[in-house]
Formats: structure tokens, sequence, C-alpha cells
């Protein structure tokens, strides 16, 4: 398959990593298991890295088909963050198109080119409520 999910339980993000040429029907088949995990909760904050992933097969109609499954998909995502990892130049202006047309969707996207900096900005929330020190009074 080249769409493979991996549940990052100790800092609470999906791991997407995108292969080869993925077609949309396994981007809706993964939306899917991902809407209707019992491990997570659908609505889990996504690192989507397509530093594996061949752009020479995604178009306009491509990019189009995926947002429509994510429109599908959308209410049951709810606020989740998508962190979309690239290290690609020729990809940037794909990865840009999609995520204008994203912009209706309830989730916030943001790409980046390293884990690291994905990481943190995916789990800014966990990490600040860890970050603060309680006053005893």
């Amino acid at each position: 398959m080249s769409i493979e999910l991996k549940y990052n339980k100790k800092l609470n993000y999906l791991l997407i990593v995108a292969k080869g040429h993925p077609s949309t029907e396994e981007a809706d088949r993964g939306m899917g298991e991902i809407c209707n995990s019992d491990e997570m909760p659908a609505n889990v904050n996504s690192l989507l890295d397509m530093r594996e992933l061949l752009f020479d097969h995604i178009d306009i109609e491509y990019i189009n088909r995926f947002v429509k499954i994510r429109q599908k998909y959308d209410k049951q995502r709810g606020k989740a963050k998508v962190a979309l990892l690239s290290g690609s130049a020729l990809a940037a202006p794909l990865i840009k198109l999609f995520t204008i047309l994203s912009r209706d969707l309830s989730q916030r996207l943001q790409v980046f080119k390293s884990v690291e900096e994905a990481e943190l900005w995916l789990c800014e929330e966990m990490f600040n409520k860890s970050n603060t020190v309680k006053d005893p009074d």
C-alpha cells in the first residue's frame, strides 16, 4: 500500500506516510480508517509525510478529488491540525494549491521541512501544558 498509518500514542498524533503513487481511492480508505478507528480519535492531529511521494501523477484533477475526499470526512476530523512534510521544491506549487483548495475545511494545514518542526506544531498544546507550573496556593 502506498499510504501507511502509524499512531504515535506518546505524542498523540497520527503519522501518515505517502509513498510512490497513491491513488485517491487509497486516500479515501485511509481517511475511513482514521475516522472509524478504535485506537485513536477521528480528530487526531496528523503529520502527512510526503517525502517519498512521487508527484508526477498529481495534477489539478487529483488534488480536487483529494479535497473532495477530505470534505466527506471534514465534520469527523473536526479541528485537527495537519502538518504537511515535504522536502521537494518541485512539489511546493502542488502543495500550495492543495492548501488553497482546502481552506474551507475545518482542519488547519501547515507545511514543514522537518519532522521536528512539524511535531512541535502538532504537539504545542501538550508541550505548553507540561511546561505550565502550577501555583501552590
